[in-house]
């Protein structure tokens, strides 16, 4: 006995098992990052990524998170006579609002200078291809301070003890724990593994890491950028109320004496 199906039947069968098949074999990756998105709140401090998945024997991973490419404008200061002052601005561009790398052990044990900078796996990497705008002799030093900036602000960093290998000799695994700062600004982030064997990196895998507003801090930034009209009245509200409360306490001391 033969089953016949109509046409429409038989397109919408095949369109369906094609659709199986294909997300059976898009995504085999055991990388995790937890957590995702990161929250944050009125009393966010800081935190932490963790980034794990399965390794291959012999394999070793440099893990990175980078933000979007940015542009920046500082202050420029020189001498004028004797004293200190602005004389003009300086740009830097071409780099990233969070650049975070965490490693086993030294990057520099792991990979070949060329490996570092071809993947940028170090600071120094990132940074020598940032633009700076005026050009001056004295880049390398703009260069520096900018990096030590970002490095107190904890948006740029390395972390060499930040990966643990664990797992059996013949299934390895890694978790990597990378501190996540204050400063970093809400928006979609990239985690990059890439896993390192013989001096070389021989793949790599990624995930997109999102960093959100929750509670009062997500319902300021709507107002701030959706409700604009709304946002100036609360803000004035809140200004006149703190005056108000201000000149009233005010008001009770001095009757006090």
């Amino acid at each position: 006995m033969h089953l016949r199906f109509p046409a429409r039947t038989s397109l919408c069968l095949a369109l369906l098992l094609t659709a199986v098949v294909q997300s059976a074999g898009t995504d085999t990756s055991t990388l995790r990052v937890e957590p995702n998105p990161v929250a944050v709140g009125t009393f966010f401090h800081g935190g932490t990524v963790h980034v794990s998945g399965a390794l291959e024997p012999g394999m070793d991973v440099v893990v990175v998170i980078a933000g979007r490419t940015t542009k920046e404008a500082f202050n420029r200061k020189g001498r004028v006579g004797p004293f200190w002052a602005t004389v003009g601005k300086v740009t830097i561009a071409d780099v990233p609002v969070l650049y975070l790398i965490g490693s086993r052990t030294p990057v520099a044990r792991l990979l070949s200078q060329a490996a570092i900078d071809a993947h940028m796996a170090d600071l120094d990497a990132l940074v020598r291809r940032a633009t700076v705008e005026p050009a001056s002799d004295d880049r390398a030093l703009l260069v520096r301070e900018y990096l030590e900036l970002k490095r107190e602000q904890g948006v740029m960093g390395v972390y060499e003890n930040a990966v643990r290998v664990g797992g059996s000799s013949r299934e390895p695994s890694f978790e990597a724990t990378i501190p996540w700062p204050t400063a970093a600004p809400v928006g979609t982030y990239r985690v990059v593994v890439r896993y390192v064997q013989n001096g070389a990196v021989v793949r790599e895998d990624s995930r997109p890491l999102d960093v959100v507003y929750v509670g009062l801090p997500r319902v300021i930034a709507h107002l701030a950028f959706e409700r604009s009209l709304a946002y100036g009245i609360v803000g004035v509200g809140v200004a006149l109320g703190v005056g108000l409360f201000m000149g009233l306490l005010f008001k009770k001391r001095t009757a006090g004496h």
